[in-house]
């Protein structure tokens, strides 16, 4: 009786740690969702906030602050870019993490060299690629506020 209770009870353990993990899993990928579309919105958003404010705000730029606007942009677009990149590279991350699950339950698990090659270099680009978008979008913003209180002082 005592290794029934006992065997239940790790399934129902194992159970619920499925549950867990899969709600995790779940969080996870909204998160990312979320972000990815922040910083499209946000990025794009400031591309154009910046191209009507030298239009109506401040037609008559001052000598020497181009160059920031110029980094601005840049920033936007390098964020812009490696966000949309990275849906690419996430897809293969993806595709190549099922790969390497069934590689690991249809083999010998005592395999250790197999299981070494088998890294996911898609998700690594991935995550550097969301890495560099964020660093990209905060040097746009700050070249761009900084181009803007220049222009905006008299």
């Amino acid at each position: 009786m005592g290794k029934v209770d006992s065997n239940r009870k790790n399934d129902l353990t194992y159970r619920v740690y499925l549950a867990e993990r899969k709600s995790l899993i779940d969080a996870e990928r909204e998160e990312c969702q979320l972000f990815d579309r922040a910083i499209l919105t946000l990025a794009a958003g400031a591309f154009g906030l910046s191209l009507t404010f030298i239009r109506q705000i401040a037609p008559n730029i001052k000598l020497g602050t181009v160059y920031m606007l110029i980094l601005a942009w840049g920033g936007f677009c390098v964020s812009l870019l490696s966000t949309l990149i990275s849906f690419l590279t996430s897809q293969s991350a993806c595709s190549k993490q099922r790969e390497i699950l069934e590689e690991e339950y249809c083999n010998d698990y005592s395999n250790q060299d197999k299981k070494a090659k088998s890294g996911n270099k898609a998700a690594i680009w991935t995550k550097r690629l969301n890495v560099l978008s964020i660093v990209a979008f905060i040097i746009g913003v700050v070249f761009l506020a900084v181009f803007s209180i220049i222009n905006l002082l008299p």
